[in-house]
């Protein structure tokens, strides 16, 4: 494979660059749960099953989930530019074809295939921001991407609420396409990407195995949300343990493998990754189970928990440009630490929770809670991301990524399952408040366990590297 041009000469345009990334990443994000609350009134429209119905959303969830790591490497190995105009290209067009659908199997189908495109926008848009924005402005920008992701995830039910009351949920996929456009004609003003790594053989068999690998491991979760340990998930967890097995002796052994493994020995890497999916399984678990304890445990409004819920990601949003400056004064992994602090405060603070809380209360707890995940994220991509080699850029967005879709993955299933077992009652839906704000107590008790362990890890791996990097900044001070 012959080097691409780099476009040397051509000044990257540093506004359009985070606009455009921020644009798809964002709207990736919001389509990541924009459907649910359409999926009520699709079953109505196309005359379907409440089963066959919750495959919209899943086969949006099994393309991402299992394609974003290989799409990160094939972006490394093909060219990062043309595989995201491809991406933007796959995602607006079944986004058209997903609102035109007249049957929930076409429907079905292009959200898998609008997830193929989405898997693209988000494995990309990071490293194609450590390609093409300096050092100096990488924490700011990294930032600005990392805050699009909340921001997506809280407006997809509203945005999909709205448009549903007024034009139907049709709208709902339509809406994707004029932006898809714009993303695509100011995308085409990014300079090029140079190829730096040469590949004889694209490692094919490695994407299958990784994506059954992921599939599998997903389709367990969401089957034992509903069926417990039946055999069924037995079965798919068997499938993935066997598929990750033969994945990992395969790249072992090839010479240009679709991950290379020497890359986890890199204690900070692979430190950062496992304490982001345990971060985001409590923050996505917290997400699921909130909503009981507001309008059950409450008895609060629909509207009103939805707003309250909210507080959440905006804070995430406001607490990201503070930890990017933060982490200019203090290094990111200093600022990592700090993070995990304040996450696991946030969560003994949810632990709290009882039926005489106040709104503000309620509010100043899960501004904490979920705030605080900038703190880590933020300065965690832009650490990861500036230090990974060009031609390794597009794997390692992958991988940040996936350490996040996996845990979203399991935060609902496994935060589920606590809450539903604190609960000690056999409807969720019947139970009485009392139960509610228990399973909330004790829920929340757990999950600050999990971030003991992250903040655990991060003493390993972590904080060696803030201490070196504390003197670096002392010393470029002093200067």
């Amino acid at each position: 494979m012959t080097e691409k041009s780099s476009g040397v000469g051509t000044k990257p345009n540093y506004y359009l660059i985070v606009l455009v990334l921020s644009l798809t990443t964002l709207m990736a994000a919001i389509d990541t749960n924009i459907v649910n609350i359409a999926l009520p009134t699709v079953a109505k429209s196309l005359r379907a099953s409440f089963a066959s119905v919750q495959w919209i959303a899943l086969s949006y969830l099994l393309a991402v989930t299992s394609l974003i790591v290989g799409i990160g490497r094939i972006g490394d190995v093909f060219g990062k530019k043309s595989i995201f105009i491809l991406g933007i290209i796959i995602f607006t067009v079944a986004s058209l074809l997903c609102g035109v659908s007249t049957s929930i199997y076409t429907l079905i189908l292009f959200r898998a295939l609008q997830g193929v495109g989405g898997a693209i926008l988000m494995a990309l848009s990071f490293a194609i921001l450590g390609d093409l924005v300096s050092k100096d402005r990488i924490i700011q920008s990294m930032g600005i991407l990392t805050a699009m992701l909340p921001v997506g995830f809280a407006l997809g039910p509203s945005v999909g609420g709205v448009l549903i009351g007024y034009f139907g949920w049709r709208s709902i996929f339509f809406f994707n396409v004029p932006i898809g456009i714009i993303a695509l004609i100011l995308v085409l003003g990014f300079p090029k990407i140079p190829i730096s790594e040469k590949v004889e053989k694209f490692d094919v068999p490695g994407l299958l195995l990784l994506c059954a690998a992921l599939s599998c491991y997903v389709l367990s979760v969401t089957f034992a949300e509903d069926n417990g340990l039946s055999r069924i998930v037995v079965l798919f967890i068997a499938l993935t343990v066997i598929f990750i097995i033969a994945f990992l002796l395969l790249e072992h052994r090839i010479k240009s493998p679709l991950i290379k493994l020497s890359m986890f020995k890199d204690k900070v890497f692979s430190g950062s990754l496992a304490i982001s999916v345990l971060m985001y399984t409590v923050i996505t678990g917290a997400v699921f189970i909130l909503p009981f304890y507001l309008q059950q445990g409450k008895l609060y409004s629909t509207s009103t928990s939805g707003l309250l819920m909210t507080i959440g990601p905006i804070g995430c949003t406001i607490f990201t440009p503070i930890s990017t400056k933060l982490a200019r004064h203090l290094g990111n992994y200093t600022v990592m630490i700090l993070g995990i602090i304040i996450f696991a405060i946030g969560s003994f603070g949810m632990s709290t929770l009882r039926g005489s809380t106040s709104i503000a209360i309620f509010a100043v707890t899960i501004l904490i809670f979920n705030g605080s995940l900038a703190f880590f994220q933020t300065p965690n991509n832009a650490s990861i991301m500036s230090s990974s080699k060009p031609e390794q850029r597009g794997l390692a967005s992958g991988l940040l990524n996936l350490s996040r879709t996996i845990g979203q993955t399991t935060g609902a299933a496994l935060m589920g399952a606590l809450f539903y077992f604190f609960t000690k009652t056999k409807s969720i839906t019947k139970t009485n408040p009392a139960n509610i704000i228990s399973g909330i107590h004790y829920t929340f008790l757990f999950a600050a366990g999990i971030i003991i362990i992250a903040f655990i890890i991060s003493l390993v791996t972590l904080l060696p590297k803030a201490r070196g990097q504390k003197d670096e900044l002392k010393r470029e001070e002093s200067i």
